[in-house]
């Protein structure tokens, strides 16, 4: 164990411990008060219209809602918008293959925690649920990332703020049911799992070099620099944030080795997400593509605690993938074998998102007009019109 130590730098056990029974103060107390005084109905309605980021806030939402979003929309002090703009730049460049990257390491590194992943069965069995999880977090990090996304005209901040809410209602009715073990599982939803989570789309860039994928430490440093900023809208604490892209990645370190166990949830979990994902690449024959990715991208602890299959022939496939996407030396060019190669398997999947059902309703998705250019997907209205 000691030899693991320094890779988690300041991040001991004695530090992390105390956010694992510590909510959101701010969005707490606003759920709390919204079900006090029966205002449910209104803040349903929010949510399901609020869609833009303006500056201005419904005047018939209730007080403490209207207070939240007024004081929770501001950039911290620390933001710097040049490293956001240049952490967008590199999604917009890469943002292909970072989708993929979020469904085929970042989701699965979630699923491999497991008491985090105990929330995500207790609420709604949303293992059943993979569909809209799916639309949810691509939606978001579409929202965020897009070029402008956080500023004043952008869909971010309000998304973030619109998450902060529902995680502070996953605390509200999971923490008064009698069977959750707190003292087993800590708060829901609690801030380490919320900052873990964080850094499983922070730190994509690092999962991608592992398919030859090109970016200079600068841009991996932007990317990070844009999460912590959305960390910040999300309300994580100040205190547990990393600083820079380093103390992210040892505190990553800390929460694998914390964290990363075997359960029935995160199987269950990671089968249902593995089932969908299949469902989006043509035909059976390329089934295993899809065990083989998260294989290739997640390490073997991570992999053994979610039950990951062993993979077939498909693995084979993951050298020449290396290879090719590290052809073209022009990697700001979209149009080159790399980008092509490795965006192959995520267009399926955002296409598809356009007209997919969660929970018996149709759930709009958004890829914005800039991301449409950059990475060559047909809009909607452009489908139905070929």
């Amino acid at each position: 164990m000691s030899s693991e130590l320094p890779s988690r730098g300041r991040w001991t056990d004695a530090v992390l411990d105390p956010f694992r029974a510590m909510g959101e103060p701010l969005a707490d107390a606003v759920i709390q008060q919204v079900f006090a005084n029966n205002e449910v109905d209104a803040v349903n309605q929010m949510m399901r219209s609020l869609h833009s980021n303006t500056h201005l806030v419904p005047a018939e939402l209730p007080d403490a809602l209207e207070d939240y979003l007024n004081q929770t929309d501001d950039w911290p002090a620390w933001a710097d918008p040049v490293k956001v703009q240049l952490g967008q730049n590199l999604f917009q460049r890469y943002g292909m293959q970072m989708t993929l990257a979020y469904f085929t390491w970042s989701l699965p590194c979630c699923y491999a925690w497991a008491k985090a992943a105990k929330v995500l069965t207790w609420t709604n069995g949303i293992d059943k649920h993979v569909h809209r999880r799916i639309i949810e977090t691509a939606q978001f990090v579409l929202d965020v990332m897009t070029e402008g996304g956080l500023g004043p005209q952008g869909f971010g901040v309000r998304t973030a703020q619109k998450i902060r809410l529902l995680h502070a209602t996953i605390r509200y009715h999971v923490g008064k049911d009698p069977k959750w073990q707190a003292s087993e599982y800590g708060t829901p939803a609690n801030q380490e799992d919320h900052v873990a989570t964080l850094l499983t789309l922070a730190l994509v860039p690092k999962a991608l070099t592992k398919l030859g994928l090109d970016f200079t430490r600068e841009e991996e440093d932007a990317y990070f620099h844009c999460w912590r900023v959305i960390g910040h809208f999300l309300g994580i604490h100040q205190d547990l944030l990393p600083r820079d892209l380093e103390d992210a990645e040892h505190l990553w370190e800390a929460i694998q080795q914390r964290q990363v166990r075997h359960s029935e949830d995160g199987v269950a979990l990671t089968k249902a997400l593995v089932d969908y994902l299949k469902l989006r690449i043509p035909g059976t024959l390329m089934d295993g593509v899809v065990v083989s990715t998260m294989r290739e991208l997640c390490s073997e602890a991570v992999s053994e605690a979610i039950g990951l299959e062993k993979t077939d022939w498909t693995r084979h496939l993951m050298g020449p993938m290396r290879w090719m996407f590290a052809l073209s030396d022009e990697a700001q060019d979209q149009s080159n074998m790399a980008a092509k190669v490795s965006a192959s398997l995520s267009r399926k999947l955002l296409e598809s998102l356009h007209s997919s059902e969660a929970g018996g309703g149709r759930v709009t998705f958004r890829i914005p007009k800039s991301l449409q250019e950059s990475w060559n997907l047909a809009s909607a209205e452009e489908k139905k019109a070929g």
